[in-house]
């Protein structure tokens, strides 16, 4: 089987949760080429999925070596090094996902959450703006957005936010309990 069809399968098998086998044809494909992009930056999100990260880590790494303009590669790279609690180089890796792509949403909001773990509020704040600026309809940044906001006792626009997200996607559980939250600490519960 060549690297292109052991790729192909690799991905049908990731897409059905089956990730051992999954991972299996991805290292295959390695060993055909190991510097096969495709095959290494799937086989670090399946990492990631499983929750490998320092494996993850080193997978997206190589992944950016190889293809730096590659804004995905650099947003996953920040995921990772966040969970495993390398704060500033996630910082770095989100930066470097906006610089090369600017409209980016999903690093915007990433970007935020991490620098709201950090306490630097207002640059959350900004990050989450802009995600939805990019992407008005984007629930999550919407909720994120509301939770730094009643963090910081703004519980009336934090209630907007979280209103907003449960508009977007009306199923959205967090933005629900964060919304009860909000009304709770404004005594209207």
């Amino acid at each position: 089987m060549n690297i292109e069809k052991t790729f192909e399968l690799a991905i049908e098998n990731h897409k059905k949760n089956n990730f051992q086998i999954a991972e299996n044809l991805y290292k295959e494909a390695l060993k055909t080429n190991p510097n096969h992009f495709k095959s290494i930056y799937y086989l670090g999100t399946l990492l990631a999925e499983t929750k490998k990260f320092d494996l993850a880590k080193l997978l997206f790494h190589k992944a950016t070596q190889i293809q730096p303009n590659y804004a995905m590669a650099h947003n996953n790279l920040g995921n990772v090094l966040s969970e495993l609690g390398e704060h500033q180089k996630a910082i770095s890796s989100y930066e470097k996902a906006i610089q090369i792509e600017p409209n980016y949403s999903h690093a915007h909001n990433n970007l935020g959450m991490i620098l709201q773990k950090l306490g630097e509020y207002q640059k959350a704040i900004s990050s989450y703006e802009k995600a939805i600026q990019i992407q008005p309809n984007y629930a999550k940044a919407h909720n994120n957005l509301g939770i730094v906001l009643q963090e910081l006792g703004e519980y009336q626009k934090a209630m907007e936010s979280f209103e907003k997200a449960i508009t977007i996607q009306p199923d959205y559980v967090k933005a629900y309990n964060n919304l009860g939250n909000a009304l709770k600490e404004l005594g209207e519960y």
